[in-house]
C-alpha cells in the first residue's frame, strides 16, 4: 500500500475549495468518460482566484506539475493552474538548458528554500595554492571561478548567469548576428513574471554572455528569459541558466586593452596554422609540488576556439563556453596542445591547423565545464580574444617541441616541399652538434670547485650552460616572417636573396640602392641566410628573419667565463645586422628569445620568466 502525502501548499489550496463549495461557490461534478461536459457560467471565479494567489504567496512555493490541482468543471484550465505551470526551478549550480523561440518568454524561480540550503559543492581541478605569495596573473583566475561568496545570517548573495548556446541565423548566410537575448529579474511576489518594462533589474547580454549579482537577498527570484523577434532570421535559441548562492556558475574574464594584459598571446604564425600559448600558468619554482602537478596535467586544463575576423554571427557568442564549442571555426581537436616548460615554468602550448593564408583570426581560450554540474564555478570560463594573422607567402613553417632546443615554438624558414619530421631534424640536430663542442669547452672549466674557487659568486657552469644554449637555438633556427612583409618593417632582416623564390623563379637584379641590388645580393647579411644548413638544404628561397635579441648576446656574457672569450659585437660594427632590440613600448614583437614573449617594464627587459638586465658591452662572436 502506497501513502500519498499532501504537500502544505496543496492542503491549504484545498481547504480553500473546499471551504468555497461548503458555502455553495463550487460544485463539483464528475465527468463521464464518454460524454460531453456543460461548463456554467460561474460568477465567483475572481474570488477563487484571490484566494488561491494568496495561498501561493504564504506557501513560497511555484505550482509544479507534480503538485494537486483540483478539476471543477467551474473552472476552466485556463484559470485554476495555469498562471504558474509555466515556471521554472532553478537549483544550485545546476544549470538549466532549453530552447526558446523568437517571441517567446520563459519565467524561471529561484526560491527561498535553496535560498537557505546548503552551499555547492567547491571541487579542486587544479594545483593551486591561495596561500602562495607569488600567485600568477591565471592563478588569480582560477581561484576566483572557485572562491565561495560569503553571507551573514539569512541574507544571501545569488549570482544569476546565461550563457547562449544557439541562435538564429539567416536562411541565406550568416553576415549579421541576431539580437542577444533579453533577461529580467524580479525579487518581489507582486511580480512573478518579469518582462520588458516589469522588472526589478536588467541582465545585460553581449557575446551571448550576461551575469549579475544580486546583494543580500531574503526571499524568492523571479527571472524572465525573452527571445527578441527578428523577421531576418529562421529557428530558435538555445541558452543555459544558472543559479547560485557560492560564485558565478560561468565567467567570462574581459582582459585589459594592453595585448600583454592577456592570459594567452599569439606566439607566431605561418601560412596554414598558428602557435599560441598562455603565459606563465604558475610562479611556483621548479621543485615545488604545483609546478610538477601543472606539468602532469593529462588532458592539459584549457581549450581554446578560433574564428575568423569579422564574422558578425559567430561574434553573437564570444562570451559563451558552449556557443564557442558549438559554433567556433577551429576548435581545440589537435595533439599537440600539450603542457609544457619553455622558459622555465609550465605553459599550455596550442597548435592550430587549418587556417587560410593571409586571414585574420580571433583566438578565445577557454576553460570548458567540469565533470560534474553542481560544482561550484563549474560552468567554465571564457577569456577575451587574441588577435593573429596568418602569413602570406607559404615559406615559413612553425615548428615546436624539439628534443633538444624545447623553447623554439615559432616559425622557421621552410620549403613545402619538406615535412614537418625532417624540418624539425634537419634544425635540432644542427643545433644539438654545435652545442657538443661548447660542451667540452665547458668541461674545461672547474665547475665542481668550492665557491672560492670558481669563475664567479654569482654564477655557475649551469648558467653558463643554460644561457649558452639559449644563444644557440636562437642563432641556429632563425625566426621567419614574410619576405612580402612591409618595407616599413625594419626589425626584419632580408636573408637569402641570392637564392631563387619558392616558385623557382630567379629574383631580378636592381639598381644600386635597392634590396635586389648587385651589392646586397652577393652581400653576406642579404644574400645568404645566417645558417648554411638553411641555403645548402632547406633552400627556402628569400624570407625575412627576426634578429634574436641583443640581450641573448648579453646574458651569454654575464654568465660564461671569460676563459671561453665570448664577445658581442659593436654597435655599428656588425651588432645591427645580426641582433634586433626589443620595442620600447613593449606592445609587439621585435627580436626574438626563444620561451618567451617580451614585457618592457621599469628600464628592464622581461623575456617570460627571465629579467636580464641591459649591460653595455664591448663585442663578441656571432653566427
Amino acid at each position: 500500500m502506497q501513502l500519498c502525502f499532501l504537500r502544505p501548499f496543496a492542503i491549504f489550496r484545498f481547504a480553500a475549495v473546499t471551504c468555497l463549495c461548503s458555502f455553495g461557490l463550487l460544485r463539483p461534478v464528475a465527468r463521464a468518460a464518454d460524454g460531453d461536459t456543460t461548463i456554467h457560467q460561474d460568477h465567483n471565479h475572481h474570488r477563487l482566484l484571490d484566494l488561491l494567489s494568496q495561498a501561493a504567496i504564504v506557501s513560497g512555493e511555484a505550482v509544479r506539475e507534480d503538485q494537486y490541482e483540483p478539476d471543477f468543471v467551474q473552472l476552466d484550465r485556463d484559470i485554476i493552474g495555469r498562471a504558474e505551470e509555466d515556471v521554472m526551478r532553478l537549483a544550485n549550480n545546476a544549470p538549466r538548458s532549453v530552447n526558446i523561440s523568437q517571441g517567446n518568454l520563459h519565467i524561471w524561480t529561484f526560491p527561498m528554500d535553496i535560498l537557505e540550503g546548503p552551499p555547492g559543492q567547491a571541487r579542486p581541478r587544479f594545483p593551486l595554492d591561495p596561500t602562495a605569495a607569488n600567485i600568477s596573473r591565471l592563478e588569480q583566475d582560477l581561484i576566483q571561478l572557485a572562491t565561495q561568496s560569503s553571507h551573514a545570517g539569512n541574507m544571501r548573495n545569488v549570482f544569476l548567469t546565461i550563457s547562449t548556446c544557439d541562435q538564429p541565423s539567416k536562411s541565406v548566410d550568416r553576415t549579421a548576428a541576431p539580437p542577444q537575448l533579453e533577461v529580467y529579474v524580479s525579487r518581489s511576489p507582486a511580480n512573478r513574471r518579469p518582462d520588458v518594462g516589469s522588472n526589478d533589474r536588467v541582465i545585460p547580454v553581449q557575446g551571448g554572455y550576461g551575469n549579475i549579482t544580486l546583494r543580500d537577498v531574503m526571499g524568492d527570484i523571479w527571472v524572465g528569459v525573452r527571445a527578441p523577434e527578428s523577421d531576418d532570421f529562421t529557428g530558435e535559441y538555445n541558452y543555459e541558466l544558472a543559479a547560485s548562492i557560492d560564485a558565478p556558475y560561468a565567467t567570462h574574464f574581459e582582459i585589459g586593452n594592453s595585448p600583454w594584459d592577456t592570459r594567452i598571446a599569439s606566439w607566431d604564425t605561418d601560412s596554414y596554422s598558428a602557435i599560441l600559448a598562455t603565459g606563465d600558468i604558475t610562479n611556483s619554482v621548479s621543485n615545488s609540488p604545483e609546478f610538477g602537478a601543472w606539468l602532469a596535467m593529462t588532458p592539459p586544463p584549457f581549450t581554446i576556439y578560433v574564428n575568423r575576423q569579422r564574422d558578425p554571427w559567430r561574434d553573437g557568442l564570444r562570451r559563451s563556453v558552449c556557443g564557442l564549442k558549438n559554433h567556433a571555426q577551429v576548435k581545440n581537436n589537435s595533439s599537440d596542445n600539450n603542457m609544457v616548460e619553455i622558459g622555465g615554468q609550465p605553459k599550455q602550448l596550442f597548435y592550430v591547423e587549418g587556417l587560410d593564408r593571409s586571414s585574420s583570426y580571433d583566438a578565445f581560450m577557454a576553460l570548458d565545464k567540469g565533470p560534474i554540474d553542481s560544482t561550484i564555478g563549474g560552468g567554465g570560463a571564457v577569456w577575451s580574444a587574441t588577435t593573429f594573422t596568418t602569413k602570406s607567402d607559404n615559406n615559413c613553417k612553425i615548428i615546436h617541441s624539439l628534443p633538444f632546443c624545447t623553447d623554439v615554438a615559432y616559425a622557421v624558414p621552410s620549403n613545402p616541399n619538406m615535412n614537418m619530421t625532417a624540418l624539425v631534424q634537419a634544425y635540432d640536430t644542427y643545433a644539438n652538434d654545435a652545442y657538443q663542442n661548447f660542451s667540452k669547452s665547458l668541461q674545461q672549466i672547474p665547475c665542481n670547485t668550492t665557491a672560492s674557487a670558481q669563475y664567479s659568486l654569482a654564477r655557475n657552469c649551469q648558467d653558463c650552460d643554460n644561457a649558452y644554449k639559449t644563444w644557440l637555438c636562437a642563432v641556429t633556427i632563425p625566426r621567419c616572417a614574410d619576405f612580402s612583409s612591409p618595407a616599413t618593417h625594419t626589425h626584419l632582416m632580408p636573408r637569402s636573396i641570392s637564392q631563387n623564390f619558392i616558385n623557382g623563379t630567379a629574383p631580378r637584379e636592381g639598381p644600386k640602392g635597392s634590396l635586389f641590388s648587385k651589392e646586397n645580393i652577393t652581400s653576406k647579411h642579404y644574400g645568404s641566410s645566417r645558417n648554411p644548413m638553411i641555403d645548402d638544404h632547406i633552400k627556402p628561397g628569400p624570407y625575412k628573419e627576426m634578429l634574436p635579441c641583443k640581450d641573448l648576446c648579453y646574458h651569454l656574457m654575464q654568465n660564461c667565463p671569460a676563459a671561453l672569450q665570448f664577445a658581442c659585437p659593436a654597435e655599428g660594427r656588425g651588432l645591427n645586422y645580426s641582433y634586433g632590440h626589443h620595442s620600447n613600448k613593449g606592445e609587439e614583437w621585435m627580436c626574438n628569445w626563444p620561451g618567451g614573449r617580451l614585457v618592457s617594464s621599469a628600464g628592464r627587459t622581461r623575456f617570460g620568466s627571465r629579467t636580464v638586465g641591459l649591460v653595455l658591452a664591448a663585442a663578441l662572436y656571432v653566427l
